[in-house]
């Protein structure tokens, strides 16, 4: 049962950095107004920790509209 349950939590693990990465990736082109093309933002550094703090900030955003809302 642990194999199962190892495969489960490196599967999640490896998904969970891959939608981070590719949100980074997202939002450094956005960022740049699509002026860059995204195969070189794709090689760039920092995109899953561009990612990473845009989840925190978004996270943050909707509990701070859902405590104003109450």
């Amino acid at each position: 049962m642990s194999f199962f349950e190892d495969f489960l939590v490196e599967i999640g693990r490896d998904g969970i950095y891959y939608l981070i990465k590719k949100l980074g990736m997202l939002i450094k082109w956005l960022f740049y107004r699509g002026r860059i093309p995204f195969s070189q933002i794709k090689s760039e550094n920092w995109n899953t920790r561009i990612g990473f703090g845009f989840m925190i900030l978004l996270s943050g955003l909707i509990l701070y509209v859902l405590n104003k809302a109450k």
